[in-house]
């Protein structure tokens, strides 16, 4: 029997076993009830049993039913302002790939760095996680894939020669796992970097009233960034899959690369489009005070409308009319609508059901821990269950289950929910962890006892990073 079969009638026979059980002791029947759903749903969402944006729609579904609460008040999560913001950032993303700006940025950042094989895996670590601050992980993996492949190739040939030495493979092996570890460390650094990010926010605005703007996320998501790529570097090339040799030049990088040619129109106006939304996000408070309802979610639908507007100003037969046109913004995700707003709309009944809350209870043991070690422990606790289960399902799960800990101990449920909801990016170790993962592993020159060691390794160093980022920085951010 498929995996996708067990899961399946697991979870409704656990559900429909929890809905026979009376409620356990201290817990409402509102807030049992809501258990049932979570478990159903966690059940179909860790074992794709059904498509995981169909399952999304069960919270719309079983809610009412179950009388937790009313129709239009789930269906009202489903459209939160967050859900605009990343589908705003898709949009933007996509037309940066349209036009080919990935490959221009790649070969500026190589042309400038030294050909050196440390040098150069640092060099595409930077270029991919700079990318996956606005394009999605699994898009940024598609595209700098090749790039790496080029650049390695013109460093050490063919490394599926036999006769290739162990650092050469070594090299080749780190270039290829670095680009699925960069693009998912990039994507903590902004709120349109990964599904996950934006699903904390949504948690946190509804559920806790707590708004985190797009220059507040990037306040502690850009430290993270920052310090995770060389901890990534060093755990990759100095550790699990070191090597030391001299490689080939500058010149022989860049023609493998390939030569993009100078500017064109379309790529500059894609360009500064691109960079006004950015700038408009980052000074969006001092923005506030002279446009009246400006949000970033706002910001990203204006972007992405002007992007589909304006004319591309290419030439020749078949060039595009507009920098992005209906057929490339298909490829959007509008399927969040459904992933995300059923993540928010759960969240939102575990906490108000009072199910979160008994959890943090029934964990006392948890509660008699330091600040930081409880964020690292939540922290450490989803970025291991991540490698095993989607990461919009177990941030949606776990954000509420940390904010009950947090406050069983008095401590600020927004950092631990935060912690949570941060780690759950996280899962370095498992091919089928991430869709980054598993484009990088199937290329076949990544042994996958390699990718355990760093993935495990950089787990922990993420969880480390989480907890400090935490506790140091989210409290002196001005949330609201």
């Amino acid at each position: 029997m498929s995996l996708q079969r067990v899961g399946l009638w697991l979870g409704v026979a656990l559900f429909t076993a929890m809905l026979l059980l009376p409620a356990p002791e201290g817990l409402s029947p509102a807030g049992w009830r809501v258990a049932a759903v979570t478990v159903l749903i966690g059940c179909w969402w860790f074992t794709e049993a059904v498509p995981v944006t169909l399952t999304g729609s069960l919270p719309f579904l079983m809610l009412p039913l179950l009388g937790v609460t009313k129709p239009e008040a789930v269906a009202g999560q489903y459209m939160s302002p967050v859900l605009f913001l990343i589908l705003g950032g898709s949009v933007l993303g996509l037309a940066f790939e349209k036009w080919n700006l990935h490959r221009r940025m790649a070969l500026f950042v190589v042309s400038r760095s030294s050909a050196q094989p440390r040098a150069l895996l640092l060099a595409i670590m930077s270029v991919t996680a700079f990318m996956s601050m606005w394009v999605n992980n699994s898009a940024t993996t598609v595209m700098m894939l090749p790039i790496a492949m080029a650049a390695l190739g013109a460093v050490v040939g063919t490394a599926d020669d036999p006769a290739t030495d162990v650092g050469r493979r070594n090299f080749a092996a780190a270039m290829i796992l670095s680009v699925s570890f960069a693009s998912n460390i990039g994507g903590f650094a902004t709120p349109i970097g990964t599904p996950v990010n934006s699903i904390a926010m949504g948690i946190l605005d509804r559920t806790y009233g707590i708004e985190i703007s797009f220059a507040q996320w990037m306040a502690f998501g850009i430290p993270f960034t920052l310090i995770g790529i060389p901890v990534c570097w060093w755990i990759l090339c100095r550790w699990i899959m070191p090597f030391n040799f001299s490689g080939g030049s500058r010149e022989q990088v860049r023609a493998a690369i390939g030569d993009c040619g100078p500017l064109g129109t379309p790529e500059r106006r894609v360009l500064g489009i691109v960079l006004l939304v950015a700038a408009a996000w980052v000074f969006l408070p001092l923005l506030d005070d002279h446009i009246i309802g400006l949000t970033d979610a706002g910001i990203a639908i204006a972007g992405a409308l002007i992007i589909c507007i304006i004319p591309s100003g290419a030439r020749g037969p078949g060039a595009p009319a507009r920098l992005l046109e209906w057929n490339d913004a298909k490829q959007a995700p509008w399927y969040l609508i459904l992933l995300l707003g059923g993540g928010v709309a759960l969240a939102d009944s575990v906490v108000k059901s009072g199910l979160s809350a008994w959890l943090g209870t029934s964990l006392a043991a948890f509660s008699d821990l330091p600040l930081l070690p409880m964020l690292f422990g939540i922290a450490l606790m989803c970025a291991l269950i991540t490698e095993a289960a989607s990461n919009v399902a177990t941030a949606t799960i776990f954000m509420p289950i940390a904010a009950g800990l947090a406050l069983g101990a008095n401590y600020d449920p927004v950092l631990a929910a935060l912690a949570a909801g941060m780690a759950a990016n996280l899962g370095f170790a498992n091919p089928a962890a991430t869709s980054s993962n598993a484009l990088v592993y199937s290329t076949g020159r990544i042994p996958i006892t390699g990718m355990l060691k760093a993935g495990l390794l950089f787990d922990l160093a993420g969880a480390v990073l989480v907890a400090l980022a935490c506790l140091w920085i989210v409290p002196l951010l001005t949330l609201s």
